[in-house]
């Protein structure tokens, strides 16, 4: 089991009592988000559709590759970091 530092934005920090970062252990991404949940459970509607997808307005990035799911395996010491899209005009 990898310990991987996740990274919630600053948009969620209500949700998370300010702690935007922190460390969950997991063997694969999807194992990773659902420690993310189980510390946070208010966050998965902000950061999941209802089939367990991240949502379109959320960009989520393993190390520094972009995710386009929750599949794949962890390393020591990986990261995984959530982004929300801001807009305004």
């Amino acid at each position: 089991m990898a310990d991987v530092r996740v990274t919630i934005p600053s948009m969620l920090a209500a949700l998370v009592h300010g702690e935007r970062r922190f460390t969950v252990a997991g063997d694969d991404l999807r194992e990773v988000v659902d420690g993310v949940f189980e510390r946070h459970p208010e966050l998965r509607v902000h950061l999941l559709d209802e089939r367990g997808a991240v949502r379109p307005h959320v960009m989520s990035f393993h190390n520094d590759t972009g995710l386009r799911s929750l599949e794949g395996p962890v390393g020591e010491g990986d990261t995984l970091t959530f982004l929300q899209a801001v807009s305004g005009g």
